[in-house]
């Protein structure tokens, strides 16, 4: 019985650390490559960007943005971002004009370079409700259950090998 719950327990780490690798991958290698990550909340560039993409962009100067871009703004109080293609771009102004690739027209104002963000390199679909979900208050503290139940899990699993060659 106690070889039973050992090999569980021992499942049950794998899987965590696992999990706690490929989260820390998600999280952290985009970072470490110069990219920042943004999840998509709406439809608005289905069906080349799903909702709930995770995506990857990095900071250009203006010069290097063509029509045809998504590019990442955040809006004038800088608390909400969108991303949406370019359909136009005005150089004496370093504005554009963007739309969403499902919406049938382009966003009603023009967007200024200064509330630019990124450009967008890659896009993950469904992994932004991961990032989305780690961003709330709820998954962080599912996370940090999760991180504590591990050490809990590893803690025992020492204790309980360190406690075998004395009971034979």
């Amino acid at each position: 019985m106690k070889q039973k719950m050992s090999k569980i327990k021992m499942l049950i780490s794998s899987v965590a650390i696992c999990a706690l690798v490929f989260l820390l991958m998600v999280i952290y290698i985009p970072k470490i490559m110069g990219y920042k990550s943004f999840y998509i909340e709406t439809g608005s560039m289905s069906p080349t960007i799903p909702q709930g993409s995770m995506v990857l962009e990095k900071m250009v100067d203006f010069e290097d943005i063509t029509e045809g871009d998504v590019l990442t703004f955040k809006n004038t109080e800088g608390t909400e971002y969108f991303t949406h293609r370019v359909v136009g771009i005005d150089t004496a102004n370093q504005m554009f004009t963007t739309k969403g690739d499902a919406n049938e027209e382009n966003d009603p104002s023009l967007t200024s370079y200064y509330f630019f963000v990124g450009r967008v390199d890659f896009a993950v679909p469904f992994v932004g409700y991961i990032l989305k979900f780690l961003s709330s208050s709820v998954g962080k503290i599912v996370l940090a259950c999760v991180y504590i139940a591990w050490i809990a899990i590893e803690i025992e699993i020492f204790v309980m090998k360190r406690k075998a060659p004395q009971e034979d």
